[in-house]
């Protein structure tokens, strides 16, 4: 058998950094994902949590556009870059109808920078060829890229230079995709930030109804979504547009599995030989077995409703469970997997190298959390190392008196914005961020969990107990909560890199 975990690297974790040709090789095509394709949706916006997916599908829109239509413009920009610029129009920014026009002049400018560009305009020294309020009735009921490129010719009239090679090139786009990526990234629960947050939307409604030939394509936090849309009426007409990453078991076999085929035929190596009946699921389960032990151990302190009542479950179960339904945290957990397997030279990822290295995997998802969310509070990494040493599960009772004595005594965490001491301020924020979750469980001892973005109502009532819900840390933050087992794992982790060098 050939020791093909010697071999592969599981591929990039960060669709930012990946090539076109890398991201196409392993890229999970979920059936929802087909929409985000048609350029008759005009406006679809898709949320999900910090390493599910979302800058991948953006990136993988991009690649698929370009390729199926070259007459198609596509702008790739990060939240960030739409919002940098100074106001345009002229005053204090106080109403909603404000914000909601000044969005809109952003979404032209961006596209009508992209085109300048291209046509070899500096825009930063040529500001005169940004589109003003005064520019707008120029371009209703038009082809966007069209309009916009009359109104650089008539800047170009003016003495500014541009080719006309380029221009004639730009005027042949047909259509326009705007891709926004993390379109919230520094976003606090302030009713500033949600009002300005919110108008966008309103915008994008309003600039798709004025223009032709365009798409817009947005990405934002699960969580966010979830709070803004409580705070705006306005959002009720964009729920039909609204979208969530979500990965089944089936979805992560297939993550893995095709994380293996493509670093496999990238090495040149042989792929197992399956018969043509075999259906997909099975096939992926002969790829993972290369690199997996098929069935590891999962006892019952970590099981989980999804997994059943059985000690033996596949492995790519018990990824997707330590991973947090995370594509990202999966791929970080296998490398780390890897590497406890090949020190001990093995040919096959086992439950006993998982659990070698599960209280550094933790450490690095705290890390994570810490980083994702440091800007709402910036005591997080506080408020998650107060929890070392307590009980996995517990009634809402214990784990307010467990922040009240951990916590509150000892410090007030400013929480965007606003400080406090309050166990239920500082347990809901907890809740929010996914560090603990909800769980309901039912009389056969079966249970199920519930996030923030499914119940954003819990935590938050003075005179009930949220029907006696079960509070519980997520596993894979677990190990790294108890000093002894990150002990440990530290220890395994700087062995093998002794032995390796």
């Amino acid at each position: 058998m050939q020791n093909v975990l010697k071999s592969i690297e599981f591929g990039n974790e960060a669709a930012d950094d990946t090539s076109p040709k890398e991201l196409e090789s392993y890229f999970v095509e979920q059936d929802a994902f087909g929409t985000f394709l048609n350029p008759d949706k005009k406006l679809l916006v898709v949320h999900a949590r910090k390493g599910v997916g979302k800058s991948a599908l953006l990136k993988w829109t991009a690649i698929k556009q370009r390729k199926v239509n070259p007459e198609t413009l596509v702008i790739e920009c990060r939240g960030s870059d739409i919002a940098r610029d100074k106001p345009i129009t002229s005053g204090s920014i106080l109403s909603p109808n404000d914000q909601i026009s000044e969005w809109m002049f952003r979404l032209f400018n961006l596209v009508n920078r992209e085109l300048a560009e291209l046509a070899g305009i500096d825009v930063a020294n040529h500001q005169s060829v940004l589109v003003r309020p005064t520019d707008l009735a120029k371009f209703k009921n038009r082809n966007l890229t069209e309009a916009l490129c009359d109104h650089l010719q008539s800047m170009i009239a003016n003495g500014i230079h541009a080719s006309a090679e380029a221009l004639a090139r730009i005027k042949s786009y047909k259509h326009t995709w705007i891709l926004i990526d993390d379109l919230d990234a520094t976003y606090q629960n302030t009713p500033t930030e949600s009002i300005s947050l919110a108008t966008f939307f309103s915008a994008c409604r309003y600039f798709l109804q004025d223009v032709k030939g365009v798409s817009v394509r947005v990405t934002m936090r699960t969580d966010v979504w979830a709070m803004i849309r409580r705070h705006d009426e306005s959002l009720d007409k964009m729920e039909q547009y609204v979208h969530e990453i979500l990965w089944s078991q089936r979805d992560f076999l297939s993550l893995l599995a095709s994380r293996v085929k493509a670093s496999m035929i990238a090495l040149g190596l042989e792929l197992p030989h399956v018969p043509s009946h075999v259906q997909r699921m099975d096939a992926d389960e002969r790829l993972l077995q290369l690199v997996f032990e098929p069935r590891m151990e999962w006892g019952s302190e970590y099981r989980v409703e999804s997994l059943g009542p059985q000690r033996e479950v596949e492995a790519y179960k018990i990824f997707y469970t330590l991973s947090y339904e995370r594509p990202r945290w999966a791929i970080q957990l296998c490398k780390l997997a890897r590497e406890s397997a090949l020190n001990h030279h093995a040919i096959r990822i086992t439950k006993d190298h998982i659990d070698e290295i599960w209280g550094e995997y933790g450490a690095q998802r705290i890390a994570d959390l810490v980083a994702e969310h440091k800007h709402q509070c910036r005591q997080v990494d506080e408020l998650l190392n107060a929890f070392r040493g307590a009980n996995r599960l517990m009634t809402r009772d214990e784990l307010f008196n467990w922040i009240r004595n951990r916590i509150s005594n000892h410090l007030e965490p400013r929480i965007e914005g606003v400080s406090t001491r309050s166990p239920r301020d500082i347990a809901q924020f907890l809740y929010r961020i996914g560090f603990i979750l909800a769980r309901s469980e039912r009389p056969d001892r079966s249970y199920e969990h519930y996030r923030f973005d499914q119940m954003p109502d819990f935590l938050t009532s003075r005179t009930d107990d949220d029907f006696g819900l079960k509070w519980e840390i997520h596993p894979c933050y677990r190990e790294a909560l108890d000093i002894q087992k990150l002990n440990q794992s530290h220890k395994e982790r700087f062995g093998r890199l002794r032995k390796r060098y």
